[in-house]
């Protein structure tokens, strides 16, 4: 049996917005636990919710410093870190530009660190593409509840379309990331382009507009069985 380790955040723990009276829900079942049931695996997974791939990275570095090991090592990341600290910026009044979680650069020098890192331990990295924002949903949530200034606040930074802007910032990763994978013919599972295909991205979304829904992670599982099947 091929036992697959995951390292991620949220969208692969399976995290969910509009369940309950809290702000988040881990759903009992996610899309990688979904398909084990039809892909003979083993699977360990370790993602965290709200993790950056920085975190991602002590994660697999702590996993493999234990002696453990893998067949597939699945990497996601991406959305925690093209957002921004809008309590920070909010916050102080001599900030003028918010602080980005992780850096454009540093995002992409990290993820080369963990596709080699899985590499050395003789393991197949699979690399997972960011599923794409319904942007104005997104911004609905973050500026939710806020008083007149501090919206009006973040709305100075975003610009005429907030919600464009969000969306573009959280494309331009996504784009580096699959040019990366393309560059190193890494096994990519470009789940970006399989839920924008399938003519019902926005209803596969949650209401924060960034996480998927029930529906969402059921049809993310589909993608996974058949990638999957395919390496495995």
């Amino acid at each position: 049996m091929k036992k697959i380790a995951v390292f991620g955040d949220s969208i692969l723990k399976g995290a969910v917005t509009g369940y309950s009276d809290h702000l988040f829900d881990i759903l009992p079942e996610n899309s990688l636990t979904i398909a084990q049931k039809s892909l003979d695996f083993e699977l360990f997974n370790d993602s965290v919710f709200g993790s950056t791939i920085a975190k991602s990275q002590r994660r697999l570095n702590k996993y493999f410093e234990k002696g453990e090991k893998a067949d597939i090592i699945i990497i996601e990341s991406g959305g925690n870190d093209c957002d921004y600290d809008w309590l920070q910026f909010i916050k102080d009044p001599d900030m003028k530009v918010p602080v980005q979680r992780t850096p454009l650069a540093d995002f992409m020098g990290i993820l080369d660190e963990m596709v080699q890192t899985v590499k050395q331990n003789g393991a197949v990295p699979v690399v997972m593409t960011m599923p794409s924002l319904v942007a104005d949903r997104w911004y609905n949530h973050i500026t939710r509840n806020l008083d007149e200034s501090a919206r009006i606040k973040i709305d100075s930074f975003l610009g005429e379309n907030p919600a464009d802007t969000l969306g573009k910032n959280h494309e331009i990763y996504n784009l580096n990331l699959a040019e990366y994978c393309r560059e190193k013919d890494l096994f990519t599972v470009d789940m970006r382009k399989a839920m924008l295909e399938s003519g019902e991205y926005r209803s596969m979304m949650c209401q924060d507009g960034i996480h998927p829904n029930e529906k969402g992670y059921e049809y993310m599982a589909g993608i996974w069985k058949k990638e999957l099947a395919e390496l495995l």
